[in-house]
């Protein structure tokens, strides 16, 4: 029942405001300040990077993750050591907060379903004695939910166009939101090397007297090999050299690696040490980027779902892959689709167009076809995820599912692969 509840809140949508965070963390003893943590904002990658911290840090110490949102069931969004969040706790969790939630509900506007699990995630590192938290925003950043941390590194990673409609319409404006997690003498790791992000985010951390770490001048990596198995090089950071293996697909998960390093060197964490890194890094996933469901027939997945995300994936699938794929296509429609499924057609000759598991925003796969079918040589619609998938997997011998998050945690149920932030041993 309680939890019932917890889900009804997801009709308050979206809100950028802090000051229900502010009334509803002391209410709970303020759980947000009983552990160390880090937090990452962007626009895409920011997920990567967050599991990868996570993976660090927990070689050592007792170690938390919040992201969002999840692919097949909401525990997946919370974890602390090698476990999701369990049903039980988030139902004691709102049983006694409910009389919380309803008295904010009758003097303020209700919270929202992100707040609410923004605390229930704190709460619940706080419960298990988290030393360390890795954090994603949620949206934007100065006025996310999550940011009422006050964490040791304040990490951003790339930054792009999305949710420009609450963000602003200029790169200006948007890192100036991602740029709101930086706190008052605490360092931050920038990733972006785009100039008008980085006059930004220099000008914010001025301001607040924090030292800025450009990714571009502090890590180094070299001789980078990527195929289907992973990716591995070698990395001079600031405070040691690593030679690294990942299972994770794609060379934009080298920057990503890069950017974790460099957040753990900066933090002045000393007792993890580069083999503690390097073990880190090489157990670390991020379920749904580029990972290979099946080889028979060949299954990848992606989570990309705006233009700069499309066009990393083809140009990582080009330098992996030589042949092009089918792709299972469905996406939001708040999203620009139309780019997406033009760049996606690079390496893509026949599309099925599916509906993503997204009712109220998902894109009709009628109307996606009528303006994006002619980019593919062959088109086919099929509004059911699950009669799309098998339609494709009966028909191709190699497949990319992609577009929406909900489109491509539908199909990770369905083949039930794992849905941990690491590999399973």
């Amino acid at each position: 029942m309680d939890l019932e509840f917890l889900y009804s809140l997801k009709r308050e949508g979206v809100k950028l405001d802090l000051d229900i965070m502010r009334e509803f963390a002391p209410r709970l003893g303020n759980p947000q300040n009983k552990f160390k943590s880090f937090h990452i904002a962007g626009t895409n990658a920011k997920g990567s990077v967050s599991s990868f911290i996570y993976n660090i840090f927990r070689q050592r110490f007792s170690t938390g993750l919040y992201t969002s949102p999840h692919l097949v069931k909401f525990n997946e969004r919370i974890v602390v050591d090698k476990d999701f969040i369990t049903d039980e706790y988030m139902e004691t969790f709102m049983s006694k907060y409910l009389p919380v939630i309803t008295d904010l509900m009758r003097t303020r506007r209700n919270p929202t379903f992100f707040e609410t699990t923004t605390l229930m995630a704190f709460d619940y590192f706080s419960s298990k004695k988290v030393e360390f938290g890795s954090i994603e925003v949620g949206l934007g950043g100065r006025l996310d939910s999550t940011n009422i941390i006050n964490p040791e590194v304040s990490v951003i990673c790339n930054i792009g166009y999305d949710h420009f409609d609450r963000l602003g319409c200029t790169l200006e404006s948007i890192a100036y939101e991602k740029g709101g997690i930086i706190k008052e003498g605490r360092p931050v790791v920038l990733a972006d090397q785009k100039e008008e992000v980085v006059r930004t985010i220099r000008r914010i951390s001025d301001l607040r007297n924090s030292r800025l770490f450009e990714l571009s001048n502090n890590s180094i990596a070299s001789n980078v090999n990527q195929g289907i198995e992973g990716i591995s090089f070698e990395l001079k950071g600031m405070l040691d050299t690593y030679y690294i293996e990942s299972k994770m697909l794609g060379s934009h998960q080298v920057k990503n690696i890069q950017t974790a390093i460099l957040a753990a060197e900066v933090s002045g964490v000393d007792k993890i040490g580069r083999k503690g890194i390097e073990k880190g890094i090489k157990e670390a996933v991020w379920p749904a980027r580029m990972e290979i469901l099946s080889h028979e027939p060949f299954v990848l997945v992606d989570c990309a779902h705006n233009p700069p995300a499309a066009r990393t994936l083809v140009t990582s699938y080009k330098k992996i892959f030589n042949e092009k794929t089918a792709v299972l296509l469905g996406m939001l429609n708040d999203k620009d689709w139309y780019t997406f499924a033009h760049t996606i057609s690079e390496i893509a000759d026949e599309v099925v167009f599916t509906r993503p598991d997204e009712p109220e925003r998902s894109l009709d796969p009628q109307e996606f076809s009528k303006y994006c079918g002619s980019f593919f040589k062959k088109s086919v619609i099929i509004e059911d995820i699950k009669e799309a998938y098998e339609y494709a997997i009966q028909h191709y011998d190699r497949i990319l599912v992609t577009g929406s998050i909900y489109l491509v945690g539908k199909i990770k149920e369905f083949t039930g692969s794992s849905l941990y932030p690491y590999i399973l041993e």
